[in-house]
């Protein structure tokens, strides 16, 4: 129920265009009427932005309920928001009641109300200027990079440099719309204000501020940050982040990055929402094929693809024809006992989330894993009962980001395993070849005896067909019934119209014995 709610929320930024234009088009059709004192407009219209305007307002409602949704302009937008509804819903009455004067009044007012309403949504959503930024004048040098003083020092700025890497990395969650933590970073007030834990910011000490701190923790802790699956600051964003925080974190003078440090490129400004919701006809498409699909987590959109069910219809061309729309989405997949071949990998490899690939009882082998060379992501990998050989080493040792391989009943030889553990000792190997665990207990030897009493040949079979029926219609079906299909039930005998009743029968008796005699 929650999640149908979630959805109804969501539903919030294409339902508000409804009484946005049937509103502004009643208000303007009114004006022209008052002048040529002609009559209000018809009562469908009216009816359909009454609506409209209630929708919009619910699902608004809904959506603002999701965490992550606060601020100043939220609680802005919506009061007005609710009171455009309430509006609307008077000029309904009134209309109805064939009152034009009063229609036409209430009709203004929620035009009115529904401009800074509109306003304040469209700021939470595009950021504050949207609307008169193409007028604004630039106020900083477009120059990318300067050279000064004898050392001849790359000099950054805040507004040049760090400010496009804070909109595309942090702003998401820590901007107008959103403040996870109470902390926003979309303007230097906010950036000194903090957020619930305290200053983000130590002067002159970049290794004490928060900012930085969760920025360097490793991707799998829950503290760092961006969260995992959303995109990640590079290297020269980190350094030049990190000079600036020593620096002193000024918000208007040009501050110089370390030797060899270089200006990083901007991030492109659509990377902050690049990452889309999944297609939903794609996930759809695997639902249908009984392959089991599901978010990693609930705020990221990466998913897990488990192909276990269908396993053995599923080809190459399946893989890439199901997975091609969610390449960018898959962070687990898997294809154990799949029909897969080598040819496949190709494709694989080219998905830059993939964390876990499972291709246990496949017939992949070495050509197949050399497309996976060099994967910057890939955490995971089972290669069980596959025909994987020693010739893959130097593959599996050039997986930057792998900490667990599992290749029992593989071909890799005792040589490999060797090979894997003594240059990667940080790889986690299993091989099915560990020492036994020494049992902590275990139980005393079973002992026959002769004390049971004698059996004079076998136990005498019952003759379900010879037992005295306790019906004559089928509970399943409401069929005759036939002896033929007949189960004890608690000491009763029960008699079915066909061999597929009793099955059903089984799956859940209760529903069926309240038809019973």
């Amino acid at each position: 129920m929650l999640d149908l709610l979630s959805i109804f929320g969501r539903l919030h930024p294409v339902v508000l265009h409804i009484p946005l234009g049937l509103i502004a088009g009643l208000a303007v059709l009114e004006g022209v009427a008052v002048l040529r004192k002609q009559p209000p407009a018809p009562r469908l219209l009216v009816a359909l932005a009454a609506f409209g305007a209630v929708l919009a307002a619910s699902t608004g409602w809904i959506l603002h309920q999701e965490p992550g949704f606060g601020g100043d302009l939220i609680d802005l937008h919506k009061p007005m928001g609710i009171a455009t509804a309430i509006g609307a819903s008077a000029c309904l009455v009134f209309r109805m009641r064939n009152d034009s004067r009063h229609y036409r009044i209430a009709l203004m007012a929620a035009a009115l109300v529904m401009v800074p309403a509109g306003h304040f949504g469209a700021t939470m959503v595009h950021g504050e200027g949207y609307l008169l930024g193409p007028l604004e004048s630039e106020v900083v040098s477009t120059t990318p990079v300067e050279e000064v003083g004898l050392d001849n020092l790359l000099m950054a700025s805040y507004a040049e440099h760090v400010v496009p890497i804070l909109e595309a990395r942090c702003i998401s969650c820590h901007g107008t719309r959103k403040k996870k933590s109470g902390l926003r970073l979309d303007s230097p007030e906010a950036i000194l204000a903090g957020g619930e834990g305290g200053p983000a910011l130590e002067s002159g000490a970049p290794d004490d501020s928060e900012l930085l701190f969760r920025l360097l923790l490793p991707l799998e802790d829950d503290d760092h940050m961006p969260p995992e699956g959303r995109r990640q600051p590079t290297a020269a964003e980190l350094v030049l982040v990190e000079a600036w925080i020593a620096s002193g974190f000024s918000f208007t003078e040009p501050f110089a990055l370390v030797e060899g440090a270089e200006i990083p490129q901007a991030p492109d400004p659509s990377e902050k929402d690049a990452l889309e919701s999944a297609p939903l006809r794609a996930l759809a498409a695997l639902r249908s094929r009984l392959v089991h699909v599901q978010p990693i987590a609930s705020d990221t959109h990466e998913i897990l693809v488990d192909f276990s069910a269908p396993a053995s219809e599923i080809q190459d061309a399946d893989v890439r024809k199901l997975l091609r729309p969610l390449e960018d989405h898959i962070a687990e997949l898997s294809l154990a006992r799949t029909r897969v071949t080598d040819s496949v990998m190709e494709f694989l490899a080219d998905m830059p989330r993939l964390r876990r690939l499972d291709l246990r009882q496949t017939s992949i082998g070495d050509v197949g894993l050399d497309w996976l060379e060099g994967h910057k992501n890939l955490e995971e990998l089972v290669l069980v009962r596959t025909g994987v050989t020693d010739a893959s080493t130097s593959t599996l040792l050039n997986l930057p980001a792998l900490r667990r391989l599992w290749i029992w009943e593989s071909q890799v030889t005792p040589t490999g395993r060797a090979l894997l553990r003594s240059d990667r000792p940080e790889l986690l190997v299993d091989a099915g070849d560990t020492a036994d665990s020494t049992a902590l207990e275990t139980e005393a030897d079973l002992v026959l005896t002769g004390d049971a009493p004698p059996v004079d040949g076998p136990p005498p079979e019952v003759d379900l067909t010879a037992l005295k029926l306790v019906n004559d219609t089928c509970p399943v079906s409401g069929s005759p019934v036939d002896p033929a299909f007949t189960i004890l039930y608690e000491g009763r005998a029960i008699g079915f119209c066909c061999p597929n009743c009793p099955k059903t029968f089984w799956l859940d008796p209760v529903p069926f014995l309240e038809k019973l005699p």
